[in-house]
């Protein structure tokens, strides 16, 4: 019995990961089709096509004042 849940667990995982990857390969398909018609150079064909899973950042994201330590041995 409990192989039959593990394979059900894996069997989920692969799912929810071909759907993953599905949704990433459409995703970067239209970019592809935008991109070539906007595109001045491969450059910036590829750096679309690269950046077309990203989100714009809302306006609520924008406002938050977050305080960066980039170099935290330097405090």
């Amino acid at each position: 019995m409990s192989s039959n849940s593990s394979d059900l667990k894996n069997l989920y995982k692969d799912l929810q990961s071909s759907i993953n990857d599905d949704k990433l390969y459409w995703i970067r398909n239209d970019a592809k089709i935008k991109a070539v018609v906007t595109s001045k150079n491969y450059d910036e064909f590829r750096d679309y096509v690269a950046a077309a899973h990203l989100s714009s950042l809302t306006r609520k994201e924008l406002m938050e004042k977050r305080p960066v330590k980039w170099n935290k041995t330097m405090l």
